[in-house]
């Protein structure tokens, strides 16, 4: 069998299930960055090629899906009975190739798009990729092009915090001090908060909902709860089962199992280690 006949079948099966999918659920997809990037740069696997990025909406256009921001998707989404068919593009962390890469492929596709900003690495560097690997973040001018441009800007806290680790006072701080910096850079209001590395505790949630948020989005441990809203947090190199176990909230789950967990945790003991090496 051809490659170009097994690329259509695979394609075939992936739009089979996607179209099944949107009649039962909606989707709220989390990405990092667009490029192309050596695997040794990116250990996280925070950047996704632009040409599967491309073929990844395309793929929940052609399934029926119809895409807004978090914001606008809030409402339906949080219902006790929530709307199924509706897919949300975010992004984490604020890297400039939103904006140079992402964006065209987006607006040439029509779908709309939210950014979670971490404040204190704007016109900085994502510190989980390596140098020469496209993990510039945007400038304060950049975010509020995007603004301009339609994007939704969200808050990501201002230091990138694990707000698992932090009181009730620091959790507010950081989500209030990102808010208000963003709302002044964009002029726009910021409405929606994401948690970084989708770690929070009761004394966070409280402290999004005490902020006047109206949601909050997480990495694929969550619910369909305004203040927990579950992300399928979308890596370069998933395949075809990863991805769908992830659109389908069952990928997370499965990562706490014993042998899954404790193979997880040597994953990152060993991406920490060569990230620390000269």
């Amino acid at each position: 069998m051809s490659s170009v006949r097994k690329g259509r079948q695979r394609r075939a099966a992936s739009l089979l299930f996607l179209r099944e999918l949107r009649r039962r659920r909606s989707v709220i997809l989390g990405y990092h960055g667009v490029a192309e990037c050596e695997r040794r740069l990116d250990l996280c696997r925070l950047q996704i090629a632009p040409g599967l990025f491309r073929a990844q909406l395309q793929l929940l256009l052609d399934a029926g899906f119809q895409f807004a921001t978090m914001t606008d998707a809030v409402e339906p989404l949080t219902r006790p009975q929530p709307a199924p068919g509706i897919a949300v593009v975010t992004f984490d962390d604020g890297l400039r190739n939103n904006l140079t890469t992402a964006a065209p492929i987006l607006a040439e596709l029509g779908v709309p798009a939210t950014v979670y900003v971490a404040c204190d690495l704007i016109d900085g560097h994502n510190p989980w990729i390596g140098a020469g690997g496209g993990g510039e973040i945007l400038s304060a001018d950049e975010v509020r092009e995007l603004s301009n441009a339609g994007w939704e800007i969200g808050s990501h806290t201002l230091s990138h915090a694990d707000l698992a680790s932090l009181d009730y006072d620091r959790c507010l701080a950081e989500i209030n001090g990102s808010r208000d910096l963003l709302q002044q850079i964009t002029g726009a209001t910021v409405d929606t908060f994401a948690y970084p590395f989708g770690r929070y505790g009761p004394a966070a949630v409280r402290a999004v909902r005490d902020s006047g948020m109206r949601a909050a989005v997480t990495t694929g441990s969550g619910r369909w709860d305004a203040f927990e809203l579950t992300r399928a947090m979308i890596s370069a190199g998933d395949p075809s089962p990863v991805l769908a176990l992830k659109l389908m909230d069952m990928y997370e789950p499965l990562l706490h199992l014993g042998p899954l967990r404790a193979a997880r945790s040597a994953s990152r003991s060993a991406r920490a280690r060569l990230q620390a090496a000269p």
